[in-house]
């Protein structure tokens, strides 16, 4: 398997560049931090969703994908839920503050499987490598918009788990897309131009509008700052080494598929630094959002170093 790895650093570099924009915006005073949560909205309620759901409805079926495409989400299921918890022990364990332990367990447990994982698993994998991430993401949007979710709001200190409303958790926009893409995917229904064609320009959105949202977070650290959060250090080694080289060891011995492809998708996408919606999350449920910029900023600048290693490893 021969990896461009030219082509994977340029991808962050790009993307890295756009967090760049997002921050400059907010110290030169062309934005305010105070629209960072209507744009978090924007990001969550409508153009994920268009993404989400642009993403499969465009694609043919083929019945030989779905075996493959069956055993990814599954084992994204089973490894997002199991890690979750897995992590929260692991915070206990190593000291994290109480207020931000919910977080911390996230950060470690999400990749940014959509927004980076894509065009990266296109890159190195072609079409099979793209289709397979989006069914890995499936599992991924399940999980982390009810789990996750939950967990990241047990760090507010005015949170009562009793009053969260499962209900809107479960039928968010998020979901209700993830269940309409695979009605269609699976149905082959296919949409008129003049449907597809503006869902598209909103997809098309997501990307630099999540870099530009976890630009204006970081204005809220302080120059080294960022740099002198021992916990976002230990995450940042789970997020990015430990866990993937921990799976490469695994499939080497258990791989997932006789289809090599299926667990090279899978450490490359779980290899990402953390989910760029995790800003918007703590925005939207008020988690420690100064911790979080910091997790974030240091994963995007160390991957550029990271996900080609793994990928080394994967070769």
């Amino acid at each position: 398997m021969k990896l461009d790895f030219f082509a994977v650093m340029f991808n962050l570099i790009s993307l890295f560049v756009l967090i760049g924009v997002g921050y400059a915006a907010v110290r030169t005073g062309v934005l305010s931090d105070k629209v960072s949560g209507a744009f978090s909205a924007l990001l969550l309620k409508i153009t994920l969703p268009c993404t989400i759901f642009i993403s499969l409805v465009q694609r043919d079926y083929n019945s030989e994908f779905l075996n493959d495409s069956i055993i990814i989400f599954v084992t994204g299921l089973i490894f997002f839920i199991i890690s979750l918890y897995l992590c929260r022990y692991i915070a206990a364990f190593l000291g994290v503050p109480k207020n931000t332990r919910g977080i911390w367990s996230f950060v470690c447990t999400f990749s940014n499987s959509g927004f980076m994982g894509f065009p990266i698993a296109l890159k190195l994998f072609g079409s099979e490598g793209l289709a397979l991430a989006v069914m890995l993401n499936i599992s991924f949007n399940i999980v982390i918009y009810t789990l996750g979710a939950i967990e990241i709001s047990r760090d507010n200190p005015n949170h009562n788990a009793e009053k969260i409303d499962i209900t809107s958790i479960i039928f968010s926009n998020i979901n209700i897309a993830t269940v309409l893409s695979l009605i269609f995917y699976f149905g082959q229904i296919k949409l008129p131009e003049s449907f597809a064609t503006p869902i598209t320009y909103l997809s098309n959105i997501t990307t630099p509008l999540s870099m530009i949202i976890i630009g204006m977070a970081l204005t809220r650290s302080k120059g080294l700052e960022i740099f002198s959060d021992k916990y976002a250090w230990e995450c940042t080694a789970i997020r990015l080494i430990i866990i993937p080289l921990v799976l490469i060891l695994l499939f080497k011995f258990f791989p997932l598929s006789s289809n090599p492809l299926v667990s090279a998708v899978f450490v490359v996408i779980m290899a990402m630094p953390v989910a760029s919606v995790t800003a918007a999350l703590c925005e939207m449920y008020k988690s420690d959002m100064k911790f979080t910029a910091e997790v974030m900023f240091i994963q995007n600048l160390l991957c550029i170093i990271t996900i080609p290693l793994m990928c080394s490893l994967l070769a």
